[in-house]
């Protein structure tokens, strides 16, 4: 049965309850399951083909899953995968799990195509700026970013197999802007319901047989508290992330504006007109993550469109004008529907 929150209720009180859960989620022939993960919430829903109590609960097998990589792979726990690879100060092989090899490898060919731009070797600098999970005081100064530059980078990583290297012992990485997707494509993978759709932290992944997902992307605003939508599309059969400036942020004591969106080559968080960008990727959720913060970190290309349209990247950019408003541009195949 769904899992359920008890508050010392009686034993047929409790059972009551489950059933009436189970009757709403039976009368719209949609089953929903929720809660916390990654450091961010997590929302699957999926219609099964014929109701039982033993198809319907999935949580068993999706809290194994999404705990296996929070222990992997997150790096707010301290005795994860990552945070002991971050901690280990010397340049030796380190065994790891065949699934954080998978991420690690993967995330070398977003390093490739973005030259260098997007880099998960970017985590002293997250914490300098005061986005990961150390203690933030002040503002770095230019003397502070110089220094942990040193040691960022993605050539100063080396992978064979299921081990890692550092070529700096200081190298430390961070994954979150690829994990997430990785938990959303290895959820999909287990859950093999024909219509049903998953999404971490707002990367997101359908498989539709009858169903027609709707997914909307919000507007890129400091201000939209009530997360107004901009773009309604269709998700069936892909998956979808978006990277912005709008959600994880902060203002120093003279006003000036922060984002966790850093470029790893010159320590500073990136500055561009682009309020988010989303991916639709027929690939993975994985890929969708990866190239929404890859392309946001190549927010000051020129010719950022016509880059997106040569590697085939369906996109939807989202630019602020300079009299305040939003202005749309579509890359790819969805240029030519738009």
């Amino acid at each position: 049965m769904m899992t359920l929150v008890k508050k010392n209720l009686p034993y047929i009180s409790f059972i009551t309850l489950s059933l009436l859960i189970i009757y709403q989620l039976l009368s719209r022939n949609e089953i929903v399951l929720s809660g916390q993960t990654m450091g961010t919430t997590y929302s699957i829903k999926y219609i099964p083909k014929n109701f039982s109590l033993k198809k319907l609960d999935q949580s068993k097998i999706v809290n194994e899953i999404l705990e296996e990589i929070n222990q992997q792979m997150s790096t707010y726990i301290t005795d994860s995968e990552i945070s002991n690879f971050n901690s280990f100060s010397d340049t030796l092989w380190f065994d790891i799990s065949p699934e954080f090899a998978e991420v690690v490898n993967t995330s070398f060919e977003y390093y490739q195509l973005s030259n260098g731009l997007y880099d998960i070797t970017v985590m002293p600098l997250v914490n300098l700026w005061g986005f990961g999970p150390e203690i933030f005081l002040n503002k770095p100064s230019q003397e502070m970013i110089d220094e942990k530059l040193e040691f960022v980078g993605q050539d100063l990583l080396e992978i064979e197999g299921n081990r890692i290297r550092k070529k700096h012992p200081k190298v430390q990485i961070d994954l979150s802007s690829i994990a997430k997707g990785y938990a959303v494509d290895r959820l999909m993978k287990s859950l093999t319901y024909e219509d049903i759709m998953i999404e971490i932290g707002g990367e997101i992944s359908t498989r539709s047989n009858k169903k027609d997902w709707k997914v909307g992307i919000v507007s890129p605003s400091l201000q939209n508290s009530q997360n107004d939508i901009e773009e309604i599309i269709s998700l069936n059969n892909l998956s979808l992330a978006t990277s912005g400036n709008y959600r994880n942020y902060y203002f120093d004591k003279s006003q000036s504006f922060f984002h966790h969106g850093i470029n790893p080559k010159t320590g500073y968080p990136i500055t561009a007109s682009l309020g988010s960008v989303s991916i639709l990727s027929e690939k993975s959720c994985m890929d969708a993550d990866a190239l929404a913060t890859m392309v946001f970190a190549m927010s000051n290309l020129e010719n950022l469109e016509d880059f997106l349209d040569s590697k085939s990247i369906n996109s939807i950019l989202i630019f602020l004008t300079k009299d305040g408003n939003y202005q749309k541009s579509f890359t790819g195949s969805l240029r030519k529907n738009n």
